[in-house]
């Protein structure tokens, strides 16, 4: 019934491996030998259990990879992260608001920053918050007092590690400031580092050549 043909015989396997495999593996102990007990619990556990545990795992993974390279899942995601940070930051700035006025100024940002719930809480989301006056500074547009625009976008701007393209921002801004300080001073601006170590190092080849 279970083993009589090559057919039954695959088809008992495929339900030792995936489906009703009890059945199977009791008709063996008890009409051929107990010894096949071990062969049914080892077969499951190897290639029932490891084995497509493995081949599942592969799939799972392609299928998150093909997904997140996908540009409306991400785009999706991204919407529902900024939703998210905008939502948890507008709390904080109703707890915040004290006076109820609509704003933030720099006494009711330092209280509710002096809260070590609320520095842990923002840590958790990569924002570190050593000093809370310049912070505020970093946060405000220069009016003295925070919106909850200002907070959501300048919270978003600051949190995280340094990004490539701010580093480059401030590069550009030094070098423009370096140029106007150097203008009004009638100095000449300094030269870049590597267009001055150049010549050197070509000279140094030229030497060494002859």
């Amino acid at each position: 019934e279970y083993f009589g043909t090559t057919t039954r015989a695959l088809l008992t396997m495929f339900e030792l491996t995936l489906a009703n495999w009890p059945q199977a593996a009791r008709l063996l102990q008890e009409n051929v030998s107990e010894y096949y007990m071990l062969f049914s619990i080892g077969h499951k556990l190897t290639i029932g259990f490891a084995v497509l545990s493995i081949v599942n795992g592969v799939f799972i993974q392609e299928t998150f990879k093909v997904a997140s390279s996908d540009d409306r899942i991400m785009m999706r995601q991204k919407e529902r992260d900024r939703a998210l940070h905008s939502k948890k930051m507008l709390m904080l700035f109703e707890s915040a608001d004290e006076s109820g006025d609509g704003v933030v100024d720099i006494d009711e940002f330092k209280d509710i920053m002096a809260d070590p719930q609320v520095a842990l809480w923002l840590a958790s989301q990569e924002l570190s918050v050593r000093d809370a006056e310049l912070l505020f500074r970093l946060l405000d547009d220069g009016d003295g007092e925070l919106t909850a625009d200002e907070l959501v976008s300048g919270v978003e701007r600051l949190k995280g590690s340094a990004r490539s393209i701010d580093l480059a921002a401030f590069i550009q801004e030094h070098r423009q400031f370096v140029k106007q300080v150097s203008k009004k001073l009638a100095l000449e601006p300094p030269k870049e580092r590597w267009s001055s170590e150049a010549p050197s190092r070509d000279a140094s080849k030229l030497s060494s050549g002859n």
